[in-house]
């Protein structure tokens, strides 16, 4: 039996395990060699995280409900989105998250705080957004699970999940390396339901190749189909946005019950959850 005569560099080892994240077992040589492809295709680490905020505007086709419309995105690093898209006929539904929380209003009505599976929807759209941001920074747990055609496209294939959820399958073309599809089951009324997005018609945009073409389907039913027309990166925006506001900030008027949610929900900021003066 040998004897350490020094034990430091054991004693280093076992300190630096404690720290190690329980993801890092999860992270095949295959997935790992994937990532660092995607992270080449979308500009380099640097470029990566350089866009930090991104708006996109564009229009809406909704075979679902046989309307269309407006669609205006904000987006910002990190767990800050807002949604809006304005329909023709069935009117303007708005999303919002700001960190753990999530509002939601629809048909013109007032945003309200929601809980449950529609916010899992929405923190899944966000991380869906931010993939290749989440992959450089080793976010996630994956898994390589070989390759798949999508839509005619080949792909390589990764399982992507972290202790949050939900786990999203990721389909990375095996040529250009950018996201092809992403899709994730969230469950609603106690059935899992498929979320996914294919993505299409990438374009330069600061050095970062992003989507102007985007089908959503639930439950492989075509959901909508959004052509972006216009990126704006790193703009210099309203904080206020990723909030719940009144009438003549972001549209919708919250009642007594709505000013009450503000409070309960962001005590901090209740002087922002008040009528334009």
């Amino acid at each position: 039996m040998s004897i350490l005569k020094n034990p430091l560099p054991l004693t280093l080892c076992l300190a630096w395990l404690s720290i190690v994240p329980a993801w890092a077992a999860e992270q095949d040589a295959a997935s790992l060699a994937l990532v660092e492809k995607i992270v080449v295709a979308y500009g380099g680490a640097a470029a990566i995280e350089k866009v930090a905020a991104v708006n996109a505007e564009g229009t809406i086709k909704a075979p679902v409900r046989g309307d269309q419309g407006s669609y205006k995105r904000w987006f910002k690093r990190s767990r800050l989105l807002r949604v809006e898209t304005a329909y023709q006929r069935s009117g303007t539904e708005v999303r919002i998250l700001n960190g753990e929380e999530v509002w939601r209003s629809g048909g013109g009505s007032a945003l309200k705080a929601i809980s449950g599976p529609s916010v899992q929807a929405v923190i899944y759209q966000y991380k869906q957004l931010d993939l290749p941001y989440g992959l450089l920074k080793g976010s996630y747990n994956l898994r390589h699970v070989g390759k798949e055609n999508v839509a005619g496209v080949a792909t390589e294939a990764l399982e992507v999940w972290d202790a949050e959820g939900p786990a999203m399958r990721v389909n990375v073309d095996a040529v250009s390396r950018y996201l092809v599809r992403v899709s994730g089951h969230i469950e609603f009324g106690g059935a899992a339901t498929e979320l996914a997005a294919v993505f299409s018609d990438y374009r330069p945009v600061a050095g970062v190749p992003m989507p102007f073409h985007v089908r959503n389907f639930a439950g492989g039913m075509a959901v909508s189909e959004t052509v972006i027309e216009r990126y704006d990166v790193s703009p210099a925006d309203d904080p206020d946005r990723f909030l719940p506001m009144f009438k003549g900030h972001h549209g919708g008027t919250l009642s007594v019950l709505d000013l009450a949610d503000c409070w309960r929900t962001r005590p901090t900021v209740m002087a922002r959850c008040r009528p334009d003066s």
